[in-house]
């Protein structure tokens, strides 16, 4: 058993190598830890050679947990319980109700029931992601893709779309102006502005996270916020104009994100969640079927899971929260 204690506060430098050793996920990474503190949220860290976790400290109305989003992240079951045992001593010294886990690395659903964890009510991050491997080369990871995709990614410079990257924050109302009208449009609501303003002046000054914007003639019509990790770039959030749709230019803005993406060296192109493949009614279908329409490949995150920490508020949680969403 590991004898590693937890941290508080941040890590010391950007990119923690047993953070990139070990596989974890953006939401695992020193560049989030710091968008969370800047956010006013308590952030917790512990690692080894064999694993990690960043939790954060979070408050609901069933009482406190501590969060590790896509996280902890280990090289084995044995070593997932090391992490855990790690993570509920810090629970208990901070008092909370119960962990929350979305564990990462070679696990089975069996794995996470032999040491104690039980399904959460719901899944927190989204359990599937589609995810597009970049070792290829260029013209094989255009091949990849659909015909259609393939012709929007060649005949985009003939319809007058350039694209080009941001890393200036001030930039960030191209985005939101376009977020907005998807949000009408679609009747969703997105993260109020203040939490994309929070995120662009922290993360972007890391490299952590870029604005991609594609332009006719030199105005805006489509846009993507990316995470970037040294081996995998997140497709995050995505909007473009409904009075370009016909242009479809959030199509070629991904192919170039994914070809950008294989010229940094990165590894991975994540296009984040996806509805279940079986599920052709699921409200994701639709998104679904655009982000599989590049290639790639269905991964499975093993959903939410949960630990208890004091097993009587924890009981009455797991109760309420049956009939309370």
């Amino acid at each position: 058993m590991s004898s590693a204690i937890w941290h508080t506060g941040l890590p010391d430098k950007k990119w923690d190598k047993k953070q990139i050793q070990l596989g974890a996920h953006f939401l695992q990474m020193t560049p989030w830890a710091v968008f969370q503190v800047a956010q006013g949220k308590q952030v917790f860290y512990a690692a080894n050679e064999e694993w990690s976790w960043l939790a954060v400290f979070e408050r609901s109305r069933f009482g406190t947990r501590l969060y590790c989003p896509y996280g902890p992240t280990a090289t084995s079951v044995t070593h997932l319980y090391d992490a855990i045992v790690a993570l509920v001593a810090c629970a208990k010294q901070q008092q909370v109700n119960y962990i929350r886990v979305e564990p990462q690395g070679n696990l089975t659903l069996r794995d996470l029931h032999t040491i104690g964890l039980r399904r959460a009510h719901r899944d927190i991050q989204p359990r599937l992601t589609w995810v597009k491997e970049l070792s290829s080369d260029e013209d094989s990871l255009l091949a990849d893709m659909t015909a259609t995709n393939r012709n929007l990614h060649r005949t985009a410079a003939k319809k007058g779309i350039s694209f080009r990257v941001s890393h200036d924050p001030k930039e960030l109302p191209i985005f939101l102006g376009m977020m907005h009208e998807v949000a009408q449009h679609n009747r969703i609501h997105p993260h109020p502005d203040a939490y994309y303003q929070e995120m662009a002046e922290t993360l972007m000054p890391l490299g952590a996270l870029k604005l991609y914007i594609a332009e006719q003639k030199g105005q805006p019509v489509a846009s993507s916020l990316i995470f970037d990790s040294p081996s995998t770039r997140y497709y995050a959030h995505a909007a473009s104009l409904f009075e370009a749709r016909k242009l479809h230019p959030g199509t070629p803005l991904v192919s170039h994100m994914i070809i950008d993406a294989k010229r940094n060296g990165q590894k991975w192109f994540d296009f984040y969640g996806i509805a279940p493949l079986d599920q052709p009614n699921h409200k994701w279908a639709g998104f679904t079927r655009f982000k599989q329409s590049f290639g790639g490949e269905v991964r499975d995150m093993h959903g939410t899971w949960e630990l208890p920490v004091k097993k009587l508020s924890y009981s009455l949680y797991r109760t309420l929260g049956k009939f309370i969403r």
